[in-house]
């Protein structure tokens, strides 16, 4: 499952132009609409170390998706020993969290300490030999330890917020676990399989949007019936168009990245592509609790958004098809 460094630098597609021009779109668009939803910071001081944060974690997360920035980025730490090419990126992020909070007057002490532990264990755990033998072990125990680590404290809140900028502006929690995350398995351990690029087909989108409609077809019918889910047109400009953007990058590519291009990958080498697909669905259902309305329709649209993972190997087109339902549902279903 984890790519050699020898691997990936001989498969090491060059810089491609299409990949920077969609990150680089993707960068001007998130920090629109950091600067029209968000208030200015108090001081120039506060300005740019929020600027610099923003570089580094939403900036990073989308610059990531260019094969030729994770080549770069390996060459800056792969002459370092190999559990420190795993702390390298972590403990930058880990500076730059507590950097920000001195600077932006966000309480100091917690954020050190709850996001040392968050970001340090993953990369320790994955530092660890695989087997007291050496031998790899079929399991990916460890993989899926380190995957649950970086998500159960987002999903149950644990961490201190990251407001961007502060003391009201967008939380940064998620997207500081999704760049841990992609460090790891993109750059310093890579796994295969994942798909996080841009370079997207035709028949990519078309699949993309063929499951939606077919997601549709078995999920209106039952949002209805349940109560779920009712007729509630907002039909702005916000809704329509700037909506399935914003969530196609701060939703869609995240937990696809998360519950597809990890968790599902991960089973589905272990136990294969249904088991895969299955227990990942099942997985993201539950990830919607309590509401167990929510959780079924969820755990459905798991099944879809990973069909289309499976068909197309990229988490950026299942993320179209989860970008889709969910600005349908902001649109046009509110329950």
């Amino acid at each position: 499952m984890v790519t050699s460094r020898a691997e990936l630098t001989k498969a090491g597609r060059r810089w491609s132009g299409a990949e920077v021009a969609v990150a680089t779109a993707a960068f001007g668009l998130a920090a629109a609409a950091i600067i029209t939803r968000t208030t200015r910071p108090p001081s120039a001081t506060a300005l740019a170390v929020a600027a610099v944060f923003f570089v580094l974690v939403p900036g990073g997360y989308i610059a990531l998706s260019v094969e030729g920035v994770r080549r770069l980025v390996w060459s800056m730490v792969s002459a370092l020993p190999s559990t420190a090419q795993l702390l390298a990126g972590p403990v930058l992020l880990w500076l730059a969290i507590v950097t920000y909070a001195a600077s932006t007057g966000l309480t100091i002490v917690p954020r050190l300490a709850a996001y040392g532990v968050y970001l340090l264990i993953p990369p320790l755990l994955l530092a660890l030999p695989p087997s007291a033998s050496g031998v790899k072990p079929r399991v990916p125990l460890r993989e899926l330890t380190i995957v649950f680590a970086l998500w159960l404290p987002i999903e149950f809140r644990i961490l201190p917020p990251l407001p961007l900028p502060p003391p009201n502006g967008v939380d940064m929690r998620k997207l500081v676990g999704l760049v841990e995350a992609m460090y790891l398995f993109l750059v310093a351990r890579p796994l295969t399989g994942i798909g996080y690029t841009y370079r997207l087909t035709a028949r990519d989108a078309a699949t993309a949007v063929i499951v939606f409609l077919a997601y549709a077809v078995v999920a209106l019918p039952i949002g209805f019936a349940t109560g779920f889910i009712g007729w509630r047109p907002e039909l702005d400009a916000t809704h329509l168009v700037g909506g399935p953007l914003i969530i196609y990058l701060v939703t869609g590519v995240p937990e696809e990245f998360l519950f597809r291009g990890l968790l599902q990958n991960l089973i589905a080498e272990w136990l294969g592509p249904r088991a895969g697909l299955a227990i990942a669905s099942v997985v993201f259902g539950l990830a919607h609790l309590p509401d167990p309305r929510y959780v079924l329709l969820a755990a459905i649209a798991g099944v879809a958004y990973g069909l289309v993972y499976f068909r197309t190997q990229r988490i950026t087109a299942s993320a179209i098809t989860h970008a889709l339902v969910d600005a349908t549902w902001g649109a046009l279903l509110r329950g």
